[in-house]
């Protein structure tokens, strides 16, 4: 998922994986790739996510990128009936290091 602001030059992503493919690597590897077609492609100065404070493994996955853990929104959804809270993590261009094993997606067709 996507929340692109072309104006402040930032997006705003999420992603979701059923169970069975967790800890696989995937989350981690297709984020890398986003980070790379989003930093080269759209010219961007900043890439947020914002996730449930529950789920630990998708904030070890940010951190592992780069994204810094920003801030918190207080009981700002409901996930299986139960109010959360959830973090806000932030990776600025200038922050960013290029990974050279990273899959590098080509905009030309």
């Amino acid at each position: 998922m996507f929340r692109w602001n072309p104006v402040y030059r930032s997006l705003g992503i999420g992603y979701c994986f059923d169970e069975p493919a967790w800890g696989k690597g995937y989350a981690t590897e297709a984020v890398r790739a986003m980070l790379h077609w989003a930093y080269e492609t759209l010219d961007l100065n900043r890439i947020e996510a914002e996730l449930d404070t529950r789920n630990q493994a998708s904030a070890r996955v940010l951190e592992k990128l780069g994204f810094e853990r920003e801030g918190i929104r207080r009981e700002d959804c409901i996930v299986s009936g139960e109010v959360s809270d959830s973090w806000i993590y932030g990776l600025l261009r200038r922050d960013w290091k290029t990974d050279p094993g990273a899959v590098v997606v080509s905009s030309a067709a």
